[in-house]
Order: structure tokens, then C-alpha cells, then sequence
């Protein structure tokens, strides 16, 4: 498969002097075009950290990371924000959707932020929010769906503008075991039809099972 991000000597350090915390140090990983992975460990050892720093919502202290070859950081915060919309979906344990808007409008929101047209939008929220299942739930408001609706909601924004990486920074855990098992399948599914690298931090050792690769964060470092 073709490699799509690669990591290279990465570092993460917050607050400075005494009170310096380095949470990543010198990571090095490499994902390829449609993989699946899960990153796994105990709580505090800096997966949510990588995960941002993969999506771009947070920067690396040292360290690179290329996403097709190109090194994202040189990027100033303008590019880097519309590379993160157009190429990076994510989802999070909460699915964080607007209440004034239906399940259509808010899957439409990234559209809008790159300037396709309403009408456009329009389209492709409804197309996918079809795929995930909802395609009777357009017009209804969050609070109007269950919680499962909502997720499947979120990974519909995520995904309506095709982007090449998908991250999920514990998708399930806000869920029912049932419900979460749903949605993770639901992530699986769409990781197969679209071709989507799929990258999800979890607590969940019977998920991160499911996964073809495990990638173990220890001491700042990560195996896998």
C-alpha cells in the first residue's frame, strides 16, 4: 500500500523549566493509503496528543510529519487550516454537533467552510448521511436523535468531503456497548468502501483487537 503520513522523530513537551512535561519522544511511524490502526495505552501516556498532532490541531515541539510527501507544519495557520478541513475528518467521543441544526445542516458545515455551494452541500451531506443510515433523520434536530444517531451524524460531517484520513479519539465511548459497536463497525465499513486511513485512539481492548494494527504509546514512545 502507498504511504500517506509519516512521523518522523516527532516530540511533544508542554510548559517549560521545572514544570516540563515531554509526552512524546521521538516517535516514528508511517501509515499507509487505507489502513486501519488503532493507538493504544494507558491514560496520560499522549494518544490524543498524537492523534491531534496528526490532524493538525495541535503542533509537534520537534519532529516532522508528512502527509503525501509533504511536510504539513511548513504550512502557515490559514493553509494549514483549510488542508486540515479538506483532507482530515474527525470524530470525537462527543459527537460536538450543532443544536439549531438538523442532521442535514450540520453535515453540510465543512462544505460550507471550503465555499461549495449550498445547493452542492446540499447534496453530499444527504448522500452520505444515506450511507451511515439516516437518510429518514435529515430534518431532525441532535436532540431529536439517539445517541448512536448523533455519532453517525458526526462521522458523516467527518466525512462528506472525501477526506484521505479519518481520526477517531474514542468514537465509542460515549455510547452504549451496543450502540458502539455499531458505529465502530460502521467505521470499518466505510474504511472498506471509500478507502479512507482510519485512525482511532481507544481504551477498548476488544476494538482495538478488531484492528489489523496496534500501535502501543509507553514512556513517550510507540511500538506497533
Amino acid at each position: 500500500m502507498k504511504e500517506l503520513i509519516q512521523v518522523q522523530q516527532l516530540f511533544k513537551s508542554f510548559g517549560n523549566g521545572a514544570k516540563k512535561v515531554e509526552v512524546l519522544r521521538g516517535i516514528d511511524l508511517t501509515f499507509s493509503q487505507g489502513e486501519r490502526a488503532a493507538i493504544v495505552g494507558a491514560s496520560g501516556v499522549g494518544k490524543t496528543t498524537l492523534l491531534h498532532i496528526l490532524g493538525t490541531i495541535d503542533r509537534p515541539t520537534a519532529g516532522k510529519v508528512l502527509h503525501g510527501g509533504r511536510d504539513i507544519f511548513t504550512l502557515n495557520e490559514k493553509d494549514l487550516a483549510l488542508f486540515r478541513n479538506r483532507e482530515i475528518g474527525f470524530v470525537f467521543q462527543f459527537h460536538h454537533l450543532l443544536p439549531e441544526f438538523n442532521a442535514l445542516e450540520n453535515t453540510m458545515m465543512p462544505c460550507l467552510i471550503q465555499s461549495i455551494s449550498k445547493k452542492e452541500a446540499a447534496l453530499r451531506a444527504e448522500k452520505i448521511l444515506t450511507l451511515v443510515g439516516l437518510k429518514e433523520r435529515l430534518s431532525h434536530k441532535p436532540g431529536e436523535l439517539s445517541g448512536g444517531e448523533q455519532q453517525r451524524v458526526a462521522v458523516a460531517r467527518a466525512l462528506v468531503l472525501e477526506p484521505k484520513v479519518l481520526l477517531a479519539d474514542e468514537p465509542t465511548g460515549n455510547l452504549d456497548t451496543k450502540t458502539g459497536e455499531s458505529v465502530f463497525a460502521l467505521l470499518q465499513e466505510l474504511n472498506r468502501i471509500k478507502g479512507v486511513t482510519l485512525i482511532i485512539v481507544t481504551h477498548n481492548p476488544n476494538l482495538a483487537a478488531q484492528m489489523p494494527r496496534q500501535i502501543l504509546l509507553t514512556d513517550g514512545k510507540a511500538a506497533g
